[in-house]
């Protein structure tokens, strides 16, 4: 006799997964940052800018990494994989959109505005993990 398993919702490696994220949120912050300084005039920012946003696709491929690696180890909800997945498109389409430049800023801004609630998102939920393990 089989009996039916609540549905958990379980995060792989939570405090890997929220130092991730963290640094994930403060690369966009930073990035923004130097957004501002060569929209004000100083060039240099705008490679520091471009190099930021090419190295902030490795913490999104990281966490999605970690989510698949542990997946039969300590399985997590389908919603936070999915949540691993979408950022790391997320991250793409900002990065990708920021090197086209011109209309397709129209994309970049909206996409690190969403990867930084999704960002969010994943550490309050990584938060809670941690406080209900104990």
């Amino acid at each position: 006799m089989s009996q039916a398993i609540p549905a958990e919702r379980r995060i792989a490696a939570p405090r890997t997964t929220a130092i991730l994220a963290g640094v994930l949120a403060l690369g966009v912050l930073l990035e923004a940052t130097f957004a501002g300084g060569f929209l004000g005039g100083h060039h240099m920012w705008k490679s520091w800018n471009e190099d930021l946003g090419n190295l902030l696709v490795l913490p999104a491929l990281a966490s999605l990494v970690v989510g698949l690696a542990l997946r039969r180890r300590e399985p997590e909800s389908a919603s936070m994989l999915a949540s691993r997945v979408a950022l790391l498109i997320l991250v793409i389409a900002a990065v990708a959109a920021g090197h086209e430049g011109g209309n397709l800023l129209a994309i970049h801004i909206p996409a690190a505005v969403a990867t930084t609630g999704l960002v969010v998102r994943q550490a309050m939920k990584c938060r809670d993990e941690l406080e209900t393990r104990g």
